[in-house]
C-alpha cells in the first residue's frame, strides 16, 4: 500500500512539473531537457511534443530551445565526470561502476565523436561521464554533443508535424 501512495507522489509530480514546463513555453522546453539529461529521469519529449501541437509553439524555436535545454544538462554531467568524482557519480547519477568501464573503454577508442549518441536515454548520460572522466577535449564533446541533440530534435518535429498533417 505504502509503494503504491509513492508511485502515485511521483507520478502526481511529473504530472505538476510537465504542466508547469508545459505554460512556460520556450523556457520550459529548455528547463525541462536540461532537466532529462541531467539528474531527473523526466519524459521531456511529452513538453517537447505538447509544446509543438497544443501550445502552437514555432517548431523551430522549440527545436533550439530543446537543443540548447539538452546540451545544457548534458554539459553539466560531462563537468561533473571531469570532477572523477565516481561514487558521487554512481550513488546520484545512477551509474553502474562496471557499465561506466566499459564506456570509459569505448570512449577512449572513439573520443568526442561518441557524445553524438548522448541523446540515447540510458547510454548517454554514461558516455558523457566517461569522456568527462577521460578529460576530453570540452568544446569537441559540446560540439559533438549538440549536434546529436540536434538531429535528434528535428527527427522529432519532423515526426510530429508529420502525424498531424496526417490527421488533418
Amino acid at each position: 500500500m505504502e509503494l503504491l501512495n509513492i508511485q502515485e507522489g511521483i507520478s502526481q509530480f511529473y504530472a505538476n512539473l510537465s504542466g508547469v514546463l508545459m505554460e512556460w513555453g520556450y523556457l520550459g522546453v529548455f528547463l525541462g531537457t536540461l532537466l532529462a539529461s541531467s539528474f531527473l529521469p523526466f519524459p521531456s519529449s511529452i513538453v517537447f511534443v505538447f509544446c509543438i501541437t497544443e501550445a502552437h509553439l514555432n517548431p523551430f524555436v522549440t527545436i533550439i530551445s530543446a537543443t540548447a535545454g539538452n546540451t545544457c544538462g548534458s554539459l553539466i554531467i560531462f563537468l561533473i565526470g571531469r570532477q572523477g568524482k565516481l561514487r558521487w557519480l554512481c550513488t546520484y547519477a545512477r551509474i553502474k561502476p562496471q557499465k561506466l568501464r566499459r564506456f570509459i573503454k569505448k570512449s577512449q577508442k572513439w573520443g568526442p565523436p561518441m557524445a553524438s549518441l548522448s541523446f540515447i536515454p540510458g547510454f548517454g548520460q554514461t558516455v558523457v561521464v566517461a569522456l568527462g572522466l577521460l578529460h576530453c577535449d570540452f568544446l569537441k564533446t559540446a560540439t559533438f554533443i549538440m549536434l546529436g541533440k540536434l538531429i535528434r530534435y528535428v527527427l522529432f518535429a519532423l515526426v510530429t508535424l508529420g502525424v498531424i498533417n496526417w490527421f488533418n
